[in-house]
């Protein structure tokens, strides 16, 4: 196994067994929702932004434990960032999955460049990603 695929398998299990900031987030001011009607899998995203800022991120939801570990490995990612960061960050990981290459990334999101050999699982660890333009996209009165 190569050293990519060990890192691969080494952080999305970590995530999927100890998920990291997994449960309701009453605190949230945005929150979108996204399912992958192909397999199943279902994420909520909840943020907390003051300014424009996110200050807490949280997910819920069930699927595969790549994307239950990707939610695991965002909500992590997106605490502390700007919106603009976070939109960017998004396209990076997108681009990470898609191509393997990854320009702003490292630490452990750095090991969703696997991912982008496995093409059907492309949506899988996107989803979240997705559900993060998504509340970031729609202002709290809209919710």
């Amino acid at each position: 196994m190569s050293d990519a695929a060990e890192l691969f398998q080494a952080v999305i299990d970590e995530h999927r067994r100890r998920p990291r900031n997994r449960g309701p987030l009453p605190t949230a001011n945005r929150v979108a929702r996204r399912e992958n009607p192909a397999c199943g899998d279902l994420c909520t995203l909840q943020l907390q932004i003051e300014g424009d800022r996110v200050v807490a991120a949280a997910f819920t939801g069930a699927g595969c434990a790549l994307s239950q570990a990707s939610a695991s490995l965002a909500t992590v990612a997106l605490i502390g960032r700007t919106a603009p960061e976070v939109l960017a960050l998004t396209k990076d990981v997108e681009a990470l999955v898609r191509t393997g290459h990854g320009p702003r990334l490292g630490g452990e999101l750095s090991a969703l460049a696997a991912v982008h050999a496995f093409p059907a699982r492309h949506a899988c660890a996107l989803l979240v990603w997705q559900a993060a333009e998504s509340a970031l996209a729609t202002p709290e009165a809209e919710r």
